[in-house]
């Protein structure tokens, strides 16, 4: 098959970056809910790396449903 004809992110890419997301999203919240001396700063931005990480497993999901099924999510706009 021709390079411009294979889809750019397969079902291995996409359950890879799946796994990641849950991997990084498992330590933010472990490492958010250690508890910590008071007046100690976290030099780690725990809470935006979760809501990253949410946001790819969403993602991530939705393209691994537009993989199996073969049908392309659309959005509300239908576009």
């Amino acid at each position: 098959m021709p390079r411009s004809c294979r889809p750019a992110m397969g079902l291995t890419t996409t359950v890879l970056l799946l796994l990641a997301g849950l991997v990084s999203g498992g330590f933010c919240l472990w490492y958010e809910r250690r508890p910590k001396e008071i007046g100690e700063v976290r030099m780690f931005p725990s809470t935006i790396m979760l809501i990253l990480s949410v946001v790819l497993v969403i993602v991530a999901l939705a393209h691994l449903v537009t993989l199996v099924t073969g049908v392309p999510l659309r959005g509300r706009r239908m576009f």
